[in-house]
């Protein structure tokens, strides 16, 4: 294993000193130093991966080129998230995008002032170990899944980022409905960056596109949804109905053609893009949005992130289901003007059904591994369940390409899978109307 930096780097507020602030911040060509520093917490966001501190800083002399307020990103303190977060690379990943792009990136992001870590494994190595897990036995796959919490253990690691504070900025958390024009905005924002490095050549670069989108390991997280279905099931069967788990456990049949699928390296992805994870600093709705937390930063394909957004914004209901559509349809139009012509709509709305799929896969293993990540009465994957299902399709999504035969042929009009309705008309349609099969290693009506 590399070895670490031989300097101090500070993990929790703690062991923040004005030294190490001075230096980080002002280097040593600056006559200026930290003499005091308060810290307390941020104000928006919880998180299973990282801990974010708010600094309060005292400068003598008084420079107006160094900031006043800062934000501290150090790992999280919890064993166990820490372990299963390292695995996909999420300090990696947002430091690599920072130190790449975090100048002359389309829409705004909080500027990067300070960062330091120690030195990773080669990437030759990682991708040798996720090849390896990813062809163990189903019994083996099984036991790493059931023992996660203990194989997949932290490194020593040190990792510290010093951020520019964005003051003021309004944001949504996931128990609560974003406006109407910050969605928009979202999306349109999410348009333009996709399109501004469509099919780059620049997504193909190892740090940080080698990891990939939704999962390195598709094979361990089968073992993982084997061994924790059930017990899932039962703490939650209001959610997780008949109907609602054939379709879950149709993602979990299809998984690895389903990563393979939506890794297909199309466009910049955030990979995180939650609506607490977008700031607001404007006075009206939709105004000043500035993208935060780019530790699932990757490259695949575009309804990644809209599908991701979506699927934990749009309140559960009869409606969802709708809405879903709705919006996906803004976002694409925003996605053609942007000079994206070659990605239609039919197949964009089927990528989509199968993000939502993957996120009810998803919550089903959150539920059961991860620590943490409250909102009130709910937990994360209460909160993102009840809205995901809603906006299931009645239908399996294809994976693989779609072959529209005319425009409009979408199930727009009908109820989401979890909804009263959709249940009642489980079972009762057969492929998706108007779309073709190619190249296809699923697809077709739910039992």
């Amino acid at each position: 294993m590399p070895r670490r930096l031989p300097i101090r780097i500070p993990q929790t507020a703690d062991e923040l000193t004005n030294g190490w602030l001075t230096e980080a911040l002002a280097g040593t060509a600056s006559g200026a130093q930290v003499t005091a520093f308060t810290t307390s917490e941020p104000g928006a966001g919880v998180g299973f991966s990282g801990l974010t501190v708010r600094v309060d800083l005292t400068w003598e002399p008084t420079d107006p080129a160094l900031p006043e307020t800062v934000l501290a990103k150090f790992p999280t303190d919890i064993a166990n998230n820490r372990g299963l977060v390292e695995s996909e690379g999420s300090y990696d990943r947002e430091f690599d995008f920072y130190e790449r792009f975090s100048e002359g990136f389309p829409t705004r992001i909080p500027q990067l002032l300070h960062a330091v870590r120690d030195p990773g494994r080669a990437w030759s190595s990682m991708d040798r170990q996720f090849r390896i897990l990813n062809r163990v036995p189903d019994w083996i796959a099984r036991l790493i899944g059931r023992y996660s919490y203990k194989m997949v253990r932290p490194t020593k690691r040190r990792f510290a980022m010093l951020l520019e504070y964005v003051d003021g900025a309004r944001v949504t958390p996931l128990d609560e409905v974003p406006p109407e024009a910050d969605l928009q905005a979202i999306l349109g924002t999410q348009a333009l960056f996709h399109a501004h490095w469509w099919r780059s050549p620049v997504l193909r670069d190892e740090a940080p596109f080698a990891w990939r989108t939704c999962s390195q390991v598709p094979h361990i997280l089968n073992g993982a949804y084997a061994v924790h279905r059930d017990s899932v099931v039962a703490q939650y069967p209001q959610h997780l109905t008949p109907s609602v788990m054939r379709f879950a456990d149709w993602v979990d049949a299809n998984l690895t053609a389903v990563v393979d699928h939506l890794n297909d390296k199309m466009a910049f992805l955030h990979g995180d893009a939650r609506s607490d994870n977008m700031l607001f600093t404007g006075s009206d709705s939709g105004e000043g949005l500035v993208l935060i937390d780019f530790g699932m930063v990757s490259s695949g394909r575009p309804a990644w992130d809209v599908g991701y957004l979506l699927s934990s914004t749009i309140p559960p209901g009869p409606s969802a289901r709708s809405e879903l559509l709705r919006l996906s349809a803004d976002y694409h139009a925003g996605l053609v003007a942007a000079g994206v012509t070659d990605h239609s709509l039919e197949q964009f709305h089927n990528d989509v059904d199968l993000c939502l799929g993957v996120q009810v896969h998803r919550m089903i293993l959150t539920a059961a591994i991860f620590v943490g990540e409250g909102y009130g009465d709910a937990t994360l994957a209460e909160l993102w369940m009840q809205k995901v299902i809603d906006q299931l399709p009645q239908e399996f999504p294809v994976v693989g390409e779609v072959v529209p035969e005319g425009a409009g042929a979408r199930e727009s009009a009908q109820p989401g899978l979890g909804s009263g309705a959709g249940r009642e008309r489980l079972g009762t349609l057969g492929q998706r109307t108007g779309v073709h099969r190619r190249c296809v290693d699923g697809g077709g009506h739910l039992p």
